[in-house]
Protein backbone atom coordinates (compact mmCIF):
# COMPACT_ATOMS: atom_id res chain seq x y z
CA UNK A 1 0.00 0.00 0.00
CA UNK A 2 1.40 3.38 -1.02
CA UNK A 3 1.54 6.21 1.45
CA UNK A 4 -0.15 9.50 0.61
CA UNK A 5 3.11 11.21 -0.39
CA UNK A 6 3.97 8.47 -2.90
CA UNK A 7 0.43 8.47 -4.23
CA UNK A 8 0.30 12.25 -4.64
CA UNK A 9 3.72 12.26 -6.35
CA UNK A 10 2.53 9.59 -8.78
CA UNK A 11 -0.73 11.41 -9.51
CA UNK A 12 0.97 14.77 -10.01
CA UNK A 13 3.60 13.24 -12.30
CA UNK A 14 0.80 11.68 -14.36
CA UNK A 15 -0.97 15.04 -14.44
CA UNK A 16 2.20 16.86 -15.54
CA UNK A 17 2.51 14.41 -18.42
CA UNK A 18 -1.15 14.16 -19.40
CA UNK A 19 -2.67 17.61 -18.86
CA UNK A 20 -0.72 19.37 -21.65
CA UNK A 21 -2.07 16.78 -24.09
CA UNK A 22 -5.60 17.18 -22.72
CA UNK A 23 -5.35 20.97 -22.99
CA UNK A 24 -4.05 20.70 -26.55
CA UNK A 25 -6.89 18.38 -27.52
CA UNK A 26 -9.55 20.60 -25.98
CA UNK A 27 -8.06 23.65 -27.70
CA UNK A 28 -8.04 21.81 -31.04
CA UNK A 29 -11.69 20.79 -30.48
CA UNK A 30 -12.53 24.43 -29.81
CA UNK A 31 -10.86 25.51 -33.06
CA UNK A 32 -12.76 22.83 -34.99
CA UNK A 33 -16.05 24.02 -33.50
CA UNK A 34 -15.13 27.63 -34.27
CA UNK A 35 -14.43 26.63 -37.89
CA UNK A 36 -17.71 24.69 -38.03
CA UNK A 37 -15.80 21.39 -38.35
CA UNK A 38 -18.08 19.74 -35.82
CA UNK A 39 -17.33 16.08 -36.53
CA UNK A 40 -13.65 16.64 -35.78
CA UNK A 41 -14.52 18.58 -32.63
CA UNK A 42 -16.92 15.89 -31.42
CA UNK A 43 -14.34 13.17 -32.07
CA UNK A 44 -11.77 15.00 -29.94
CA UNK A 45 -14.30 15.58 -27.15
CA UNK A 46 -15.18 11.89 -27.23
CA UNK A 47 -11.50 10.99 -26.86
CA UNK A 48 -11.04 13.57 -24.07
CA UNK A 49 -14.01 12.37 -22.01
CA UNK A 50 -12.07 9.76 -20.02
CA UNK A 51 -9.28 12.26 -19.35
CA UNK A 52 -11.76 14.84 -18.10
CA UNK A 53 -13.29 12.29 -15.72
CA UNK A 54 -9.80 11.41 -14.41
CA UNK A 55 -9.00 15.11 -14.02
CA UNK A 56 -12.21 15.68 -12.02
CA UNK A 57 -11.29 12.86 -9.64
CA UNK A 58 -7.81 14.32 -9.13
CA UNK A 59 -9.19 17.79 -8.38
CA UNK A 60 -11.68 16.35 -5.89
CA UNK A 61 -8.79 14.57 -4.15
CA UNK A 62 -6.71 17.74 -3.77
CA UNK A 63 -7.43 18.27 -0.07
CA UNK A 64 -5.80 14.91 0.62
CA UNK A 65 -3.06 15.08 -2.01
CA UNK A 66 -1.66 18.57 -1.45
CA UNK A 67 0.47 19.58 1.51
CA UNK A 68 -1.68 21.15 4.24
CA UNK A 69 -0.10 24.59 3.88
CA UNK A 70 -0.82 24.69 0.14
CA UNK A 71 -3.32 27.37 -0.92
CA UNK A 72 -6.05 25.96 -3.16
CA UNK A 73 -8.39 28.97 -3.14
CA UNK A 74 -7.92 29.64 -6.85
CA UNK A 75 -8.95 26.08 -7.64
CA UNK A 76 -11.83 25.78 -5.19
CA UNK A 77 -13.35 29.14 -6.13
CA UNK A 78 -13.38 28.20 -9.83
CA UNK A 79 -14.47 24.56 -9.36
CA UNK A 80 -18.24 25.14 -9.53
CA UNK A 81 -17.91 27.33 -12.60
CA UNK A 82 -15.89 24.57 -14.28
CA UNK A 83 -18.45 21.88 -13.30
CA UNK A 84 -21.29 24.06 -14.59
CA UNK A 85 -19.43 24.46 -17.88
CA UNK A 86 -18.93 20.70 -18.16
CA UNK A 87 -22.61 20.12 -17.42
CA UNK A 88 -23.57 22.58 -20.14
CA UNK A 89 -21.62 20.69 -22.79
CA UNK A 90 -24.15 17.90 -23.44
CA UNK A 91 -27.08 20.27 -24.09
CA UNK A 92 -24.82 22.30 -26.40
CA UNK A 93 -23.82 19.12 -28.25
CA UNK A 94 -27.48 18.10 -28.54
CA UNK A 95 -28.32 21.55 -29.95
CA UNK A 96 -25.28 21.33 -32.27
CA UNK A 97 -24.24 24.78 -31.08
CA UNK A 98 -20.65 24.79 -32.30
CA UNK A 99 -20.06 28.43 -31.40
CA UNK A 100 -21.19 27.95 -27.79
CA UNK A 101 -19.14 24.74 -27.50
CA UNK A 102 -16.03 26.57 -28.65
CA UNK A 103 -16.69 29.45 -26.26
CA UNK A 104 -17.34 27.13 -23.29
CA UNK A 105 -14.13 25.23 -23.94
CA UNK A 106 -12.04 28.39 -24.35
CA UNK A 107 -13.61 30.50 -21.59
CA UNK A 108 -14.45 27.96 -18.88
CA UNK A 109 -12.94 24.51 -19.23
CA UNK A 110 -9.44 25.12 -20.62
CA UNK A 111 -8.66 28.01 -18.20
CA UNK A 112 -9.60 25.91 -15.15
CA UNK A 113 -7.41 23.01 -16.25
CA UNK A 114 -4.57 25.50 -16.80
CA UNK A 115 -5.00 26.87 -13.25
CA UNK A 116 -4.69 23.35 -11.87
CA UNK A 117 -1.72 22.52 -14.11
CA UNK A 118 0.12 25.66 -13.03
CA UNK A 119 -0.57 24.87 -9.37
CA UNK A 120 0.94 21.38 -9.55
CA UNK A 121 3.77 22.59 -11.78
CA UNK A 122 4.73 25.21 -9.18
CA UNK A 123 4.37 22.68 -6.39
CA UNK A 124 6.59 20.21 -8.24
CA UNK A 125 9.28 22.86 -8.77
CA UNK A 126 9.24 23.84 -5.10
CA UNK A 127 9.45 20.25 -3.87
CA UNK A 128 12.31 19.48 -6.27
CA UNK A 129 14.15 22.53 -4.94
CA UNK A 130 13.70 21.34 -1.35
CA UNK A 131 15.08 17.86 -2.03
Amino acid sequence: MKNIKELSTEIFESAMEYLPRLLDGLYRASVHFKNNECLEGYAILHDANEGLMWFNEVVQGLPVLLPQEEDTNNITTNWQRYINALNSMLPLIEKRDASALSKTLEDEIIPFIKIFYEKISNLKQRTEYLQ
